[in-house]
């Protein structure tokens, strides 16, 4: 039985606290509001601050031609997935939204070169940031100074909705550092909520982001009102296997491969003569995520053709002609003197095997240009949002989008809240919270199903046959035993072990599964046996 211990207020709950979510809480502090923050993590987590790689770019727009050229580059990807209004929200305000990442600890500058981020035809300007850790120490830092309240170890469960306006919000919290049996459930009394917790990778075995993010509060936000558009377009990006796991892959060096292997050696690409499979290379060097967009998509589908067909396989071995290091580009130089002097891995001397991680997600809770869902008062920025993506994402567009809405979503806040028109629930909304948990209690579950293995099997089939390559087949295999693992599970029973939240991420892997079912072969989905 869920109790819902103590009562908080604030102008507005934040959830997460990766670069969007303290991106938030700076802007609303700066506007005078009264934010509270929570995180599942500590200060400076989520994807945004686990990128695995030597930096981080953020795309904006350039100068006034760049208008035009950077439309057309969303929408030259995005394939009819993309909200105008939201995509011109950014492309007039990211210049100037890019100053936040220096409010909340980081210290970007701005690329030299000219090179198109990636899926683009023009350039423009990119920002780069680095040093993770010394950012997000500075991060935590600039909240103590700034007063501005927040608590790490707290998941938020549910959300409470009356007459399609938000009245408030239930978080558990762990006051025992990360061990179970202390867990006290707290109720926030606001009107307005930004979510900021990230996307749904987390969802599978083989991602690009931190344990915590598993992709709960999509959920949460469906069943509060909220409206999730795209979901099937999860991008994919080759990832390390050996000599080290989960480190982001680059693509760039593709270029130079001359074999590629199964763990026996065998070749998987024997249907290719040398030049046609230099060629396919070559091209896949170009860009990160799998793509339907490119000749060389058989690269992706072939690979993970062969785990389908070898479960057991780690992943495809690759082989680099010398030359590799030999390539004096600006952009090849800082990869690889990081990857051997950060990571330890040098291309040619050891033995690398790589696989698809879910990595960006370009769907998500479907927002106006001001970040507010279709519940009034629930905002969402960064990775959980549908932002400017559609079937595809332009490189560099991700944290650019949770800057850009984090701002927005502020502003629309403080001019409600200036003008008095939050709108307060005649029934207690803590006692809503406390009927809507507790009736998750699953009469005829199995109580040895631990929420442990619930989130273990969701990754492990997830990876496999939701992947880059999905059958329909599959596909339907995968939402039935998922639905079974519903039946089975009882979250309440669990829920110091967090049943609720793998719950609401199991319903939010069911949901994936059905956009995905419905959506046909474009950009980042690729659907074997289409009608």
């Amino acid at each position: 039985m869920i109790k819902i211990s103590q009562t908080i207020d604030a102008d507005l709950l934040i959830v997460g606290a990766g670069i969007a979510g303290l991106s938030a809480a700076v802007e609303a502090k700066n506007q005078g509001l009264n934010p509270f923050l929570i995180t599942k993590s500590t200060i400076g987590s989520g994807a945004s601050y686990f990128p695995l790689k030597a930096t981080l770019g953020i795309q904006v727009t350039g100068d006034k031609t760049d208008h035009s050229h950077f439309r057309e580059d969303i929408e030259n990807i995005g394939k009819g997935k993309i909200n105008p209004r939201v995509v011109q929200a950014y492309i007039e305000d990211s210049p100037k939204a890019i100053e936040l990442l220096n409010q909340i600890g980081f210290k970007p500058w701005k690329r030299n070169d000219n090179r198109p981020a990636c899926f683009a035809k023009y350039p423009r300007p990119i920002y780069l940031i680095k040093d993770w850790r010394e950012s997000a120490i500075r991060a935590k830092n600039i909240l103590t100074e700034q007063a501005i309240p927040h608590y790490g170890d707290a998941t938020l469960l549910h959300i409470v909705v009356e007459n399609n306006q938000v009245q408030g919000a239930v978080f558990s919290l762990n006051q025992t550092n990360g061990t179970s049996g202390q867990i006290s459930y707290i109720f926030c009394k606001t009107n307005h909520i930004i979510l900021a917790a990230g996307g749904i990778a987390g969802l599978y075995k083989d991602n690009l982001y931190p344990s915590d993010v598993i992709g709960s509060l999509h959920a949460v936000a469906e069943q509060a009102g909220a409206t999730l558009v795209n979901l099937a377009f999860i991008q994919f990006i080759p990832a390390f296997v050996e000599p080290k796991y989960k480190v982001l892959f680059g693509e760039h060096t593709l270029k130079y491969v001359t074999e590629i292997t199964d763990s026996q050696g065998n070749n998987l690409f024997p249907h290719l003569t040398q030049t046609q499979f230099n060629a396919m290379m070559l091209e896949r060097s170009h860009y990160a995520p799998f793509s339907l967009d490119f000749k060389c998509v058989e690269f992706d589908l072939v690979m993970m053709k062969h785990f389908l067909e070898n479960p057991t396989e780690k992943g495809i071995y690759l082989r680099y002609s010398p030359a590799l290091y030999k390539d004096n580009e600006e952009f090849y130089r800082v990869y690889l003197d990081w990857l051997k002097r950060e990571i330890g891995i040098n291309l040619l001397k050891d033995k690398i095997a790589i696989k698809p991680f879910a990595h960006s997600c370009n769907g998500g809770i479907q927002i106006d240009e001001w970040g507010e869902s279709s519940v009034k008062g629930l905002f969402a920025v960064g990775e959980i949002a549908h932002c400017i993506e559609g079937a595809n994402r332009l490189g560099g567009n991700s944290v650019g989008g949770g800057l850009v809405f984090a701002k927005r979503a502020v502003t629309q806040i403080e001019s409600r809240l200036s003008n008095n028109l939050q709108k307060n629930s005649e029934i207690s909304p803590l006692t809503m919270a406390e009927e809507a948990l507790n009736r998750l209690a699953n009469p005829n579950a199995d109580l040895n199903l631990s929420a442990s293995e619930v989130l273990s099997t969701i990754r492990e089939k997830m990876a496999l046959y939701a992947n880059v390559y999905r059958t329909k087949a599959n596909l339907n295999h995968l939402l039935n035993a998922l639905k079974d693992l519903e039946q089975r599970f009882d979250p309440i029973y669990h829920a110091q072990y967090q049943g609720i939240e793998i719950y609401n991420a199991l319903k939010t892997a069911q949901l994936l599964i059905k956009h995905m079912l419905n959506e046909k072969s474009l950009g980042a989905h690729y659907l074997v046996d289409e009608n």
